[in-house]
């Protein structure tokens, strides 16, 4: 299930581009306002969490290099528990303002979409950034490190990750678990901000347009939870652009 969130920026300031941590913090707020079980099971929660969101399309967005400028924006929310989307709507309508650091914003309006109907072969577009990692032995010590789709192992982990948030929220794994990434047309690397403050990290995600062969249950399940890792920080949200691999 999916949610278009319509927001409007009612201060003057900018805002950072480094700005996904804090539109997490306020979701998860939100979310406790509109069902506080949800929200307490999903923090206390040690495995996958199964929601996502996109980052923020800003359709008059302003040319600067010190911030976001814009007025207007809206992002995608996304999960394949229904309750999860009902449940942020309804916090983000019982209290539409917030703020993302000391930007106030409001929400406009909430469209909930429409399902999707999705074939493979099909085209898609990430909306936020993908991230994923793996363990690398340098200098006699494994590190994380970071990777583009360029290397084949952020392949085999966006499928191994994708089918171990399947398998974990649905309770058996798929009958059918092909899903394949048989075309990169578009790469943008990101180095992306992950937590907050001192704490704070900047690590390697990437902006891609695909096509992509899958079975139809990690087909449907990539589009309503997101592939790569930190999804409900939101990362890896994906939208269509084409049904068919005829261009």
């Amino acid at each position: 299930m999916r949610a278009k969130i319509f927001v409007r920026k009612v201060s003057k300031g900018l805002l950072p581009f480094d700005y996904q941590y804090a539109l997490a913090s306020m979701l998860y707020g939100k979310l406790a306002l509109g069902n506080i079980r949800l929200a307490n099971e999903s923090h206390s929660h040690q495995g996958f969490k199964f929601y996502n969101f996109s980052n923020l399309i800003l359709p008059d967005r302003k040319p600067s290099r010190k911030g976001l400028a814009f007025e207007d924006a809206y992002f995608i929310l996304t999960s394949p528990d229904v309750e999860f989307v009902r449940s942020f709507a309804e916090g983000l309508l019982q209290e539409p303002d917030f703020h993302l650091y000391d930007q106030k914003f409001i929400v406009n309006k909430i469209e909930i979409l429409e399902q999707e109907s999705l074939i493979s072969p099909s085209t898609f577009r990430a909306i936020s950034p993908i991230f994923v990692k793996t363990l690398r032995e340098e200098s006699g010590e494994l590190k994380e490190w970071d990777l583009y789709p360029t290397d084949g192992k952020f392949h085999e982990n966006v499928h191994k990750n994708l089918v171990g948030r399947y398998t974990e929220y649905h309770g058996s794994p798929p009958e059918k678990a092909h899903f394949h990434i048989t075309r990169v047309r578009y790469f943008k690397g990101k180095r992306i901000l992950i937590g907050s403050g001192e704490n704070a990290t900047p690590r390697r995600c990437s902006l891609i347009t695909f096509d992509l062969e899958a079975s139809p249950e990690l087909l449907n399940f990539a589009y309503d939870a997101g592939i790569g890792e930190k999804n409900a920080m939101g990362f890896g949200c994906l939208e269509v652009l084409r049904r068919n691999d005829k261009d």
